[in-house]
């Protein structure tokens, strides 16, 4: 099982949950305090058991760790064992400044994980008194706090976002109303916690969440948005769609050279990615395709050599309006499915890894769309990548996913998924009846496909009315 952890570059993903075998932490020595961890936070806490689980009051043992991945194995970055009366201190020295998975066990049991995060100079207060139930650790500190807001906002967005979806007779409105709302509350976090990591991400996240739904506020918080904010490449993308709609297509363009001039330079290649797809969306494919080989000349040794040579191929061959390529693969359960027994339907065509954090976090409103589709008009294809098939039915073990489910014995190499083009993880098309590509959605882009499905229901809702009529 994968360990994540996640620095300030990606915190946004953060760890939802890590099963972590013990004895891992047991046997792993950190690096703490040398010059390639100089993010330092001074942590103190208590922890204890209910007296009605232990009442000799002797709470020595509580072992506390964060910990990180580190070259494919975990490395601890701070721990620390509990005296008699619970208390204990600890140091964590972290890589650079981010949310860490942070483990306590006793007695070679987990007792709990979550997620704590590490900033310079930082004065950190954990607490809990085990068993935890359905609370969580509490950790204490400016930084963790606006995380727990974060976290906190979205989950109850993902628990409006079902209810929604689930219900009969939602329309588009209805997921920008939920939309709306937690957009605000992400953006107060601010006020609280104003320059926190927790802060700078519920900003971004903002910002992002509004794009189609409020496009004049989409571009009203933008200036607001430091161009240091780690997530300012998904900013700027949210921005350009929004833009576009405002002021069309070159001031778009304009915004996007003003996002190249002003972001630190590891954030340019991204910027520029955003500007092939920019051009792309507008028709203007020569123009992409000579920004696409301008990234690859100029970051010949990076990933972005290897992403503009993807997005040429998709230029050429997977833009909207193109044929979908066509795959025939065997579900998990052994039925046949492919592009010819699925024609006259439109099509969610996914690939995923089941161990992937977006995959897992959005997993619960990813079922409700799929259950809330008609089979008549809709079908589901999730490819997973992981070539394990133990890894993948651990999928379905006490649960139950719609749609049909493909394993590829192959992993990335499977036919349909080179094809397909897949190099980001979740990767979703929605190809229409006739076979026609309608869309591309990567990443944690679920909202915008259940934009586009709930518009194309409310269509045909509309549509079978008119017909009756």
């Amino acid at each position: 099982m994968r360990i994540f952890s996640h620095s300030r570059k990606t915190a946004r993903e953060a760890v939802s949950s890590v099963a972590v075998p013990l004895m891992v932490f047991l046997f792993v020595t950190g690096c703490s305090g040398n010059a390639d961890y100089p993010i330092h936070s001074r942590v103190e806490g208590e922890l204890s058991v209910r007296v009605d689980i232990d009442s000799t009051a002797d709470y020595t043992g509580f072992r506390i760790s964060v910990v990180t991945q580190k070259d494919g194995d975990v490395d601890t970055l701070g721990t620390a064992i509990t005296a008699a009366d619970g208390q204990f201190l600890m140091d964590v020295f972290a890589p650079e400044e981010g949310v860490y998975p942070i483990v306590v066990e006793r007695n070679g049991a987990a007792l709990t994980m979550g997620e704590f995060v590490a900033v310079h100079d930082d004065s950190v207060s954990i607490s809990g008194t085990f068993p935890l139930g359905p609370r969580s650790l509490r950790i204490v500190s400016p930084e963790n706090a606006a995380w727990t807001a974060y976290k906190n906002a979205k989950a109850q967005h993902n628990r409006s976002m079902v209810e929604v979806i689930e219900s009969e007779g939602y329309t588009p409105e209805d997921l920008g109303r939920v939309a709306g709302q937690t957009s605000t509350i992400l953006w107060s976090i601010k006020n609280t916690y104003e320059g926190t990591i927790g802060a700078d991400i519920a900003m971004a996240e903002s910002v992002v969440m509004m794009e189609g739904w409020n496009d004049p506020l989409v571009l009203e918080r933008l200036a607001e948005v430091d161009y240091d904010n780690e997530s300012i490449v998904e900013v700027a993308r949210a921005a350009r769609r929004s833009k576009t709609r405002m002021d069309g297509q070159d001031a778009a363009f304009e915004m996007l050279k003003e996002f190249e001039m002003n972001v630190s330079e590891d954030k340019v290649p991204g910027i520029k990615a955003e500007m092939v797809i920019a051009y792309s969306d507008g028709g203007l494919v020569d123009e992409a395709v000579a920004i696409a080989t301008d990234l690859r000349r100029e970051y010949p040794d990076s990933p972005w050599a290897e992403w503009a040579s993807r997005a040429t191929y998709d230029l050429e061959n997977l833009q909207p309006g193109m044929n979908a390529p066509g795959y025939s693969v065997a579900s998990r359960t052994g039925e046949a499915i492919s592009s010819s027994t699925l024609d006259g339907k439109f099509v969610v065509l996914e690939f995923f890894d089941p161990a992937e954090q977006i995959w897992q976090r959005d997993l619960e409103i990813r079922d409700g769309i799929a259950r809330a589709l008609s089979d008549v008009m809709f079908q589901t294809v999730a490819v997973s990548v992981e070539p394990d098939i133990d890894i993948n039915e651990a999928l379905f073990d006490g649960a139950d996913h719609p749609g049909h489910f493909v394993f590829s014995e192959e992993g990335l190499e499977q036919q349909i998924v080179k094809d397909f083009n897949v190099n980001v993880l979740p990767t979703r098309f929605l190809i229409d009846p006739d076979g026609i590509l309608v869309a591309k959605y990567t990443g944690p882009a679920l909202m915008n496909l259940e934009r586009d499905l709930a518009s194309i229901v409310e269509s045909l809702n509309r549509l079978a009315e008119q017909m009756n009529e």
